[in-house]
Parts: structure tokens; sequence; C-alpha cells
């Protein structure tokens, strides 16, 4: 199957996040600008009224010192003046009393005026534009004593092209700024979904092929995205190895239920051949049958608690236990298999371990691992019960002097339906040692062992010690 469908969901999926991205820087540049922009008009139109504000103070002062032609000889004797201001002076009704010079924009003003009509001390700035007056104004009207009304007028033309090539300027900034944005966060964002796209095409891979063996690449960047790709291997490793385990499972099942079986089997064709029913032929046949079946049903139900526990299933029924009580009652329940086979079992669990956990499980634990000890030891040989703890955890072990492990076989020990060879020709189902694992994992424990061929082993159940 073609990966191009993937590979555009994928890039349209980069591009609505550059968009994004964009649309977020943009916002982000109109806002930045617009806030400049007001604080540049604000600080220009604060200075144009300074200078206006200034001057005007400057002609009410020669107003209150000689009126009208105190203003009429200040400005007689300018020739040439370094900033051109317009004055004017008019009485509350709008008549004009003097004037520097006529200017298309006094008409402006006036039509402001005639709407909006001057006041008693009330001061009032108006800015004037026309396209046919050659520039715009910024205008101040004071009130003078008499009912007169000062205005100063200045030109803001060169304020208001500064802020026009602020507004072209910004725009020649911004178009630039987009596209380079739009284009470098689709490159960021491919780059970054780059883990994505190897999770999926991983996926697709073992949908389409059931190879369970395929991998995510690695990747060089670090975050959430290969964080993912990462955890997803393991997820895959784990998978494997549980569908490898499962393999493996159901091979060594059918191996060992195809003895019973074929027992079972034979029992029966055996109590049907004889053409006259034999009643002592049929009941050791159905004594044959109960004894496979039992062990049939053994190996099932173990299986069953096996799973159980492995998936953290396990119901525990936790109470406050004394070590050497559930030794004692371990070793009465194997004391006629030890004293049929001459081997003595000894408990020298201190009396003061105590833990927290569930008696049954625990029990079945340490009763597998005495069985263990049992059927591997010689006669005339001794199995021994012991306990020890720490700050932090109780330690019960189980010590024989048996034929030991071999060393090569001390990691597979715990596998379930693991039977090293020597053990072979020992009945057994294999599945003992992978239940007590998963009985001290569901208590939050773990189990050890020590072990020499030829000298014995020493199994040890480590517990959290008693919380209080």
């Amino acid at each position: 199957m073609s990966s191009r469908p993937t590979d555009s969901v994928h890039m349209a999926f980069s591009f609505r996040l550059a968009l994004l991205y964009t649309a977020f820087l943009t916002l982000s540049f109109v806002v930045l600008i617009s806030v400049t922009y007001q604080l540049v008009n604000r600080l220009v139109q604060t200075r144009d009224r300074d200078l206006i504000e200034a001057q005007a103070l400057q002609f009410k002062a020669l107003f209150s010192q000689g009126g009208v032609s105190a203003i009429e000889n200040y400005f007689s004797q300018q020739i040439n003046p370094a900033d051109r201001v317009f004055v004017r002076i008019v009485d509350h009704w709008n008549q004009v009393r003097f004037i520097t010079a006529s200017h298309p924009l006094w008409a402006l003003l006036d039509e402001k005026v005639q709407k909006h009509h001057l006041a008693t001390n009330e001061s009032r700035w108006n800015e004037l534009a026309r396209e046919e007056s050659e520039g715009s104004w910024i205008v101040g009207s004071i009130p003078l004593d008499a009912g007169y009304y000062l205005q100063v007028g200045r030109s803001n033309t060169e304020s208001r092209l500064v802020l026009a090539h602020f507004r072209r300027m910004s725009l020649r900034i911004l178009l630039p700024a987009l596209l380079l944005s739009l284009l470098g966060g689709w490159l960021a964002a491919r780059s970054a979904l780059a883990p994505l796209r190897a999770l999926v095409q991983t996926i697709r891979t073992i949908l389409e092929t059931g190879d369970l063996r395929q991998r995510v690449p690695s990747h060089a960047q670090r975050g959430e995205l290969g964080a993912l790709s990462t955890m997803f291997n393991r997820i895959l490793d784990k998978n494997e190895m549980l569908v490898q385990g499962s393999k493996d499972t159901l091979d060594n099942v059918a191996h060992d239920l195809r003895t019973p079986m074929t027992h079972l089997r034979n029992s029966a064709e055996r109590a049907l051949q004889p053409p006259q029913p034999d009643p002592r032929i049929q009941r050791e046949a159905l004594a044959d049958c109960m004894e496979e079946s039992e062990r049939i049903l053994q190996m099932l139900n173990l299986l069953m608690d096996l799973a159980e526990a492995q998936t953290g299933g396990m119901e525990l029924h936790l109470e406050t236990i004394t070590l050497r009580e559930l030794a004692d009652e371990v070793i009465e329940l194997y004391s006629i298999v030890a004293e049929d086979r001459g081997i003595a079992l000894k408990n020298e669990v201190p009396t003061y371990l105590t833990v927290q956990a569930d008696r049954m499980r625990l029990r079945q634990s340490i009763g597998n691992l005495v069985d263990n000890a049992l059927k591997y030891s010689p006669e005339q040989s001794e199995v021994a019960l012991l306990g020890s703890s720490n700050e932090t955890t109780v330690a019960l072990a189980v010590r024989d002097h048996g034929c030991g492990i071999a060393e090569e076989d001390l990691p597979r020990i715990w596998d379930r339906l693991y039977r090293a060879e020597r053990s072979r020709a020992t009945p057994g189902l294999g599945l003992g040692l992978s239940m007590v694992w998963a009985i001290v994992e569901a208590h939050g424990g773990t189990l050890d062992v020590q072990s020499l061929a030829g000298e014995g082993s020493t199994f040890r159940i480590h517990l959290p010690r008693k919380k209080n």
C-alpha cells in the first residue's frame, strides 16, 4: 500500500500547524505595531501640542500687557520666523480681530466652531487637514480676557509624514516576515513531526505484514514525540516478548498435555478392548483417567493462577502473619513426604518476624519451595526454613543440600514450564517457581536464589516490612 495518503495527511497537518503559528505571529505583529504606532502618534501629538501651548502662553502674556496691538507689534517685527506659526484672535462671535496670514485651513476651523461654539474658559484642540490645503495643522484655541480667543496653529505635516512612513515600513516588514514565518513554521513542524511520521509508518508496516520485529527508527531530537517513539518501541518489545512467551507456553503445554492425554486415551481403549466387560480392568482404567485428569486440571489451574498474578489481577487478603507459625504449617503439610524420604525438615525462623501478606498465597509460595527442596534433596539430608530482617524487608529462606542448579540454568528457572535437564526425570509441571515469583511480586517483594551444582540451593523471599 502506498504511503502517499499518510504523507499528504502529515503534510497537511504540518501546514496547519504552520498556519496556526503564522496566525499567532501575525496577531502579535499587528498588536505590537499598533501599540507602537499609537505610542509614536501620541508622542508626536504631545510634542506638537507642547510647542503650540508654549507659544500660546507667550502670546497670551503679550495680550495681557498690550492687547491685540501688542501681538500685532510682535509679528510685525518677525521677518522670517524659524517655525511657521499661524495666529488668529477672534471674539466670542468668531469674528476675526487679528490674523497673521490667510490660509484655507482657517475655513475648516470656522466650520467646526459653528458646530461647537466657543465657550468661556474652554481650551480646544483641533487637527485640520485637507488635500488642497497643502498640509495639515494643529490648532489650539485658548480663551483671553474681554471675550477674545487666541487661536494658534502650527503645521504638523512633517509629523504626519513620519507616521505615514512608519505605516509603510511596517507593512514592508510585516509581509516578508509573515511569509518567512509561514515557511519556517512549516519546516519546523515537519521536522518536529518526523518521529510521528516514522511511528505511523511503522504501525502501517506492522498491520500490513504482521511483522512485530518492526521498530520506529530513533531520531536525534528529544521531546514528547521522541519519548513517544521510544515508549512505543518498548511496547513493541514487550508485545513481541509476550507473543513469543505465549507461543513457547502453548508449545510446552501441548507437549506436557500430550502425555496425560495419551494415557487417558490408552486407559479408555484398554477398558473397551475386552469383548466382555471386566470390572477390574475398568476400575484400573478409571483410576488412571482420574489421576491423569487431576494432573491436567492441576496444570490448567496453575496456569490460570500464574496468568492472573502476572497481569496484576491476583486478589490478596492481607493480614499480619507470624512467619514462624506459617513455616510450622508448611512443615506439617510436608512432614509425611519428608519422613518417607528420610529428610529432616527444620524450622529456624525467629519468632519475632511478622509481615503483611495473604496467608494462603504466601503458604503456597513457601510450600512450592519446600516441595522442590524435598524433590531434589538426597535421603538422610536436611531442609531448613530460615528467617531474617533489616530496616526495610523481611526475608524467609528455604535451604537444601540437594543436587543444586547449574549456572547456565539459573536465569531461566523462573520461566513457565521450564525444567532443567537434570530435573526432567523428577515428576512435576515446571510451574512452581514461576508461581512463587508471581505471588511474591504481587506482594511487592523480590525473590533470589543461591545455588551450586552438587551442593544445594537456598531460595530467599524478600517482603516489605509491616507498615505502622
